[in-house]
């Protein structure tokens, strides 16, 4: 198995840094790939350098070249938009086609913790379907991967993950796996992960804090970012067993820490590097 680690943009989210910023220390960090955290238009505090979101109404070429000017290569990008909603297509098809620009070929998207009223679970699952077959043909033209991460109301129920990624049929959708809102969520994140291996091209690694699980665990269905470094929270095992699913499959997946702020970001690294060396894996 080859793992690509990817250092997300989102991590430097308190600390309010510019995407350059955050580029700058992700070389400082030893880092090679990038998940670039988009939004559409333009926001005032990205134009004034305060946000590590990137706007895909840029010119995708100017990114690619401040990348480069760091030794990057952005890996992953979130386009994240609930998919119940038809603004997700739009969402989708415009971050395709840019992210084609940059030279990136894995997207991220998700569901929401509620859905708007009338509708059943069966109903979304269609209208979902739907947005996902007015997106394909754009993802195949371009050859990017959409990575559907449980994050929402149908995504953290394993049987419905897997249903929502296989249900169009297409081996261009597949999952954003995140140990942390699985968690969360009140699943078990391995025996999760167990039963979706086999879709998984992307990960999220979150550790969670022991009075965050008490609080929230079985009543919320995701959470932004970890705020204990990985390896100090209650899922720290749960991360050590989930990459043992994904390296014994053999396939290349790419693992993003998720934690909030540059001291929690370099700790988390500094964890996951040593635990993926005592099982053999250089990253």
């Amino acid at each position: 198995m080859s793992l690509k680690l990817a250092f997300s943009t989102d991590n430097w989210r308190p600390e309010w840094w510019s995407s350059e910023k955050c580029f700058a220390r992700i070389k400082e960090l030893g880092g090679k790939y990038v998940e670039l955290t988009t939004a559409t238009g333009f926001n005032l505090l990205e134009g004034l350098g305060f946000s590590p979101y990137v706007s895909i109404d840029h010119d995708p070429y100017e990114v690619r070249d401040l990348l480069a000017k760091y030794g990057l290569q952005c890996v992953s990008i979130d386009a994240d938009w609930p998919i119940w909603s038809h603004h997700s297509i739009d969402v989708l098809n415009k971050t395709i086609v840019w992210a084609d620009m940059l030279g990136c070929h894995t997207i991220i998207t998700t569901d929401s913790d509620k859905y708007p009223e009338g509708r059943t679970d069966t109903e979304w699952l269609e209208v979902i379907r739907y947005h996902f077959s007015c997106v394909i043909p754009v993802a195949k033209r371009h050859n990017v991967k959409i990575a559907l991460e449980p994050h929402g109301y149908l995504t953290t129920k394993p049987e419905r993950l897997l249903q929502l990624v296989t249900q169009n049929n297409s081996n261009l959708i597949g999952i954003n796996f995140d140990t942390g809102n699985s968690f969360i969520a009140g699943e078990d994140p391995v025996a999760f992960l167990d039963g979706v291996k086999d879709h998984v091209i992307h990960m999220h690694l979150k550790d969670v804090s022991e009075g965050r699980a008490a609080a929230m665990r079985g009543e919320e269905t995701g959470i932004a970012s970890s705020e204990v470094a990985l390896g100090e929270g209650v899922n720290a095992e749960n991360i050590s067993k989930c990459l043992d699913i994904m390296i014994a499959t053999g396939r290349e997946i790419i693992v993003s820490p998720e934690a909030g702020g540059d001291i929690l970001t370099t700790k988390s690294v500094r964890w996951l590097k040593d635990l993926l060396q005592q099982k053999g894996q250089a990253v």
